[in-house]
């Protein structure tokens, strides 16, 4: 599941542009500047990956909107266990819209080849 954020400007049509070339008054410029990934079972269980937001737009409430969709796409679908994993540096971002440390203490664990 992908949530994401495209930023469309509609700005005359650049000099020599097909845009331009039509007759057209305007032309639509989108730029894709945010993304928020997640996998889930389907059942009950879901974990957001990734949230991204170009640099330029930061500082916005962009990422806070990505989350909040992906989590209410996530509870529509009737899925309320919902985890992710945080660098350090954005932990705080993660608790002020209700995330928490696991209140069992469980750690993930992971697995890497040995070559």
């Amino acid at each position: 599941m992908v949530s994401s954020l495209v930023l469309r400007v509609t700005l005359p049509p650049l000099p020599g542009s097909p845009a331009e070339m039509a007759g057209a008054d305007t032309a639509v410029s989108e730029q894709l500047i945010g993304l928020a990934r997640a996998t889930s079972d389907h059942a009950f269980n879901a974990t957001i990956w990734d949230v991204l937001v170009d640099p330029e737009f930061q500082g916005q409430g962009l990422g806070k909107a990505l989350v909040e969709q992906m989590v209410r796409s996530l509870l529509r679908r009737d899925i309320s266990n919902i985890t992710l994993f945080a660098d350090s540096k954005v932990l705080d971002f993660y608790r002020q819209m209700g995330f928490e440390a696991d209140p069992e203490g469980i750690k993930g664990m992971f697995w890497y080849p040995k070559f």
